[in-house]
């Protein structure tokens, strides 16, 4: 069952000012204070007047055990506890990411579930928000309806966190944050713009398959994620998996227009993310952030600037898959020819040096768990125990499983 709906912290760096109804509601309890003073200050007046000439009469009181006894036994035996943080030990994770064709008949997702509980696993990444913006759940967001996000086959995922609550497994939902080419191009408030005006920027010409992107600095795209992955906690779902927090890629970057900016990329980013921690926080929930490792080493400053591992939260999801490192663009750790070739190799070196950087941050890695078309190396139970070894080698005993059809053979 979805967990009951607490009040909104509304945070000034994601909900922005108040609206106009709170301004009312602001002025008209003045009021009310004032009135409240003014009849408080009359009544007062003919004691404090007696008090100050020296003829107020003090009437005997031999009540007053029987008052401090009616006190005593009106006061609560022990006041009311606040409930504890919610706290996702990230090292019992054993995960693997289900795409949405899995979920859509919950009697074969049961039976997917026993399996996957079979061979260890206790908890499943889905789909909330990808990164084409289409949101894969039924949701009642109205700007998701305003813009058209939800998909036809969009599943019932209170439905499949109560199976999974039944089970003992945890459900993660993965949001992609700002690269949203459907919520940006219809709320065009909330998207990048050509050189500031009201022109949507693209990342690539139209020809050639171009998309728009949410504006960072835009507190209605903060706000639409904020909202998704608090309607994901509130329908059952453990953490968020917050995914494509980068300001764009693609070409003509120059051309690209935020807005009014009062902060550096590098500061609006961390802001967001710290503020999206705590109101999950706030709503039993937990933030796990998720990037390629390269970006949260600094290895992509065009759109994350310096790396996620600076932001000031606690849980990561580096992506560690072997197939994920380019020739281009690696870790300066992995100095084998063929990463994909050597599994063990390539998942201990990387997570060393991600755990060098971030010293005092906890990992769920996100593993490789199918076979490259190209590679002459087929990935198999052993490829896949391989990298769990060398995730235990560095202490990380947490992880999650990835293969986009959702087919795992673990033993």
């Amino acid at each position: 069952m979805a967990k009951g709906q607490k009040k909104i912290k509304r945070y000034n760096r994601i909900y922005g000012g108040r609206s106009t109804l709170s301004k009312v509601m602001s002025v008209v309890l003045t009021v009310v204070i004032l009135s409240g003073v003014a009849c408080l200050g009359w009544a007062l007046y003919e004691p404090v007047s007696q008090f100050l000439s020296g003829t107020m009469q003090v009437p005997e009181d031999n009540s007053s055990q029987d008052s401090l006894s009616e006190t005593e036994t009106s006061l609560p035996e022990q006041l009311p506890e606040s409930p504890p943080p919610v706290i996702l030990d990230l090292s019992q994770v054993r995960g693997a990411y289900l795409p949405v064709s899995a979920l859509q008949d919950i009697l074969l997702l049961s039976q997917t579930m026993d399996r996957l509980k079979e061979q260890g696993i206790n908890a499943i990444l889905i789909d909330g928000k990808n990164a084409r913006g289409q949101v894969l759940y039924q949701s009642a967001n109205q700007t998701v309806a305003e813009v058209a996000a939800q998909v036809p086959e969009a599943v019932n995922l209170e439905q499949i966190t109560t199976l999974a609550k039944a089970k003992d497994m945890i459900v993660i939902a993965r949001i992609y944050a700002f690269r949203d080419p459907i919520c940006s191009s219809i709320n065009k408030k909330a998207a990048v713009k050509y050189q500031n005006t009201e022109m949507l920027w693209l990342d690539n010409s139209l020809e050639y398959g171009g998309k728009s992107w949410l504006n960072p600095y835009s507190e209605l795209a903060q706000m639409y994620i904020a909202d998704l992955s608090l309607e994901c906690i509130r329908l059952g779902c453990t953490a968020v998996m917050l995914d494509g927090v980068q300001f764009p890629t693609g070409y003509s970057l120059d051309l690209a227009g935020y807005g009014v900016q009062t902060k550096t990329r590098q500061r609006v980013l961390s802001d967001f993310v710290q503020d999206m921690e705590e109101l999950l926080q706030e709503n039993d929930g937990v933030l796990l952030y998720a990037s390629s490792s390269t970006a949260m080493l600094g290895m992509e400053p065009s759109s994350y600037e310096s790396g996620g591992l600076t932001y000031p939260i606690q849980n990561f999801c580096p992506d560690i898959r072997p197939a994920s490192f380019t020739e281009e663009l690696r870790p300066e750790s992995l100095t084998m020819a063929d990463p994909l070739a050597q599994p063990f190799d390539t998942v201990k070196a990387v997570c060393a040096q991600l755990q060098k950087k971030g010293t005092d941050k906890s990992f769920l890695p996100l593993l490789q768990a199918y076979t490259v078309p190209s590679s002459a190396l087929e990935y198999t139970a052993e490829q896949i125990a391989e990298q769990i070894e060398a995730l235990a080698e560095c202490g990380v005993t947490g992880y999650i499983l990835y293969n986009e059809q959702g087919n795992y053979a673990l033993s």
